[in-house]
């Protein structure tokens, strides 16, 4: 994972633990790590300013979808995670008659592409 070409580091918890204050230090310059047990993903470290940034950014975009007429059960769902994010911009279309059969219509589309080569490795 990266951003603006910074990669983040994936560390494992112990390395976490031993680690801690050069880590902070890191993140204090801008760096992120990925803190995984077992090869998954358990938590991310960053930087105070950029979780306030992500947070900023999360509200904002709630506000637009809320001021588009996106449904707030919906946008409720989406923070729970029990909803992709992407259906926010799906449900301000949800009275749109050209999207009834969208689904279909993807499907289809699959369905009729010509085989992929297999890649060369």
């Amino acid at each position: 994972m990266t951003r603006k070409g910074v990669a983040m580091e994936k560390i494992n918890v112990a390395d976490a633990k031993s680690r801690l204050s050069e880590l902070l230090s890191r993140v204090r310059a801008g760096e992120r790590f990925l803190i995984q047990r077992r090869e998954s993903p358990i938590a991310v470290l960053i930087g105070a300013d950029e979780l306030e940034r992500l947070e900023r950014t999360s509200r904002i975009s709630r506000r637009l979808a809320a001021a588009l007429g996106q449904d707030d059960m919906l946008l409720n769902e989406i923070e729970r995670g029990v909803v992709h994010p992407a259906m926010a911009a799906f449900g301000l279309w949800r009275n749109d008659s050209t999207f009834d059969d969208l689904a279909e219509r993807i499907a289809a589309n699959r369905a009729n592409q010509p085989p992929r080569p297999a890649p060369e490795l």
